[in-house]
């Protein structure tokens, strides 16, 4: 009985230490919230549904916060493959083994939708609402890189083919978005050595516009504003650029991080996010986020934050906070309030 009363004390004593270092971890400072996701594989992406904060691990499922009450609430949600979405009703689109998509937090419900062929990568993306959902898959072969575009009916459970894209073994698109319009999917990436940006219509089923960039290495994140039709894209040398999302004309260049004698740190802008009112554009590049004015097109604010390499960017659904995450394994996500 002693013993048995003894275990308990242990484990009761764990429960509250544990408690305790996470409200430690969970701080607030000056000028920030840190938040911080104990034994993670880094936070690959984050962005805003509702009152939430989801923050998306690489590989192993989602943290959904309040932001409300950020500190205190927290809920996990693992998953098994990856690459997921994360649907308004918490089940979790994933694609198994580049082999098929399935269903993940869905009891009584199944999915399989096989992929054709053996696909070398596989995008998934969707709408904020995940109204429109796309998959993408890339296939190689010895002189070509292809990418096959497919719109996922959940409802009737198949895929709708879209549009396919080719070029040469360089061929690689890194971001995908689609508009909050759900008529418009804008693909970001590389080609023929230069940045590349590509436009298709959705409803149509195929392609717009492509063109290559010249001016720029490659385009590395990007996202679109819907009136006026507008695409903004973070390349790999430090720059955001202002597109025409009608014909993809490039309007205006904005460097943010400037080439330095002996630089050896990436250049690489990591994200670009629009505010809820799309009036702020959010850039980041390690370790600082850049603020710019989308009318103006001029930069109104630079900050540094504690970690790296920032993966992830959302403004609150009121535009006063942004929150920042770290890929590498830490957990940290910190959050900015704007107004100060």
């Amino acid at each position: 009985m002693a013993f048995l009363k003894n275990k308990i004390f242990h484990v009761l004593a764990v429960i509250v230490l544990v408690q305790v270092l996470i409200l430690y971890l969970n701080y607030r400072r000056q000028d920030r919230i840190v938040l911080k996701i104990p034994n993670n594989q880094g936070i690959e992406e984050l962005w805003t549904r509702d009152s939430h904060l989801i923050a998306a691990e690489m590989g192993r499922g989602f943290h959904i916060f309040d932001w409300s009450n950020l500190p205190a609430a927290r809920r996990d949600l693992p998953a098994a493959f990856y690459p997921f979405i994360l649907l308004p009703d918490e089940r979790i689109l994933s694609v198994k083994d580049k082999r098929g998509l399935v269903l993940e937090n869905s009891p009584g419900r199944s999915l399989w939708l096989p992929l054709s062929g053996q696909p070398a990568e596989v995008l998934l993306v969707s709408d904020s609402a995940c109204s429109t959902i796309i998959l993408a898959c890339q296939y190689l072969n010895d002189r070509s890189s292809e990418y096959r575009f497919q719109k996922v009916d959940l409802q009737q459970e198949i895929l709708l083919n879209l549009a396919e894209l080719q070029g040469g073994r360089d061929f690689l698109i890194r971001r995908l978005c689609v508009s909050d319009a759900q008529d418009k999917l804008i693909l970001a990436g590389t080609k023929d050595s230069k940045a590349y940006l590509a436009l298709l219509d959705i409803p149509g089923g195929r392609v717009v516009w492509e063109k290559i960039y010249p001016e720029e290495m490659e385009f590395y994140s990007v996202c679109f504003l819907d009136n006026p039709p507008l695409i903004f894209a973070g390349s790999r040398d430090g720059a955001v650029c202002r597109i025409d999302a009608t014909d993809g004309q490039l309007l205006k260049t904005l460097p943010l991080v400037p080439l330095q004698t002996g630089q050896t740190k990436l250049r690489t802008i990591q994200r670009v996010v629009l505010s809820p009112d799309r009036k702020t554009l959010a850039a980041s590049c390690d370790p600082s986020f850049y603020l710019i004015d989308v009318q103006t097109w001029q930069l109104q604010r630079k900050a540094g934050v504690s970690h790296k390499i920032i993966s992830g960017v959302a403004f609150s659904p009121d535009g006063r906070y942004l929150a920042t995450s770290d890929i590498r394994g830490s957990g940290i996500i910190e959050i900015f309030d704007l107004s100060k």
